[in-house]
């Protein structure tokens, strides 16, 4: 069964606003990224990868971008991890 993409854009939405708590990360990546700010699923999404590694650094990025893919998200912008 699918969906249209308006309906799955309303769903990205809402899951966008969810807290970044909501993914399985360790309390290490957790706390540094909400230390620089990052406090919801959407903040994560939009920003570039090459932000996410000069913030949080390759192995925490890389976390976060695979808990993204782990619930079925991407980053809302294109490009590969290394960008």
């Amino acid at each position: 069964m699918s969906i249209s993409a308006k309906t799955y854009a309303r769903l990205l939405s809402l899951a966008d606003q969810a807290p970044l708590e909501c993914l399985p990360l360790t309390s290490r990546t957790l706390a540094w990224a909400k230390t620089l700010g990052y406090n919801q699923i959407g903040q994560i999404r939009s920003t570039p990868n090459s932000r996410l590694f000069a913030d949080l650094g390759e192995d925490r990025a890389e976390e976060l971008q695979r808990a993204l893919y782990d619930f079925g998200m991407r980053p809302s912008q294109l490009g590969d991890l290394s960008a």
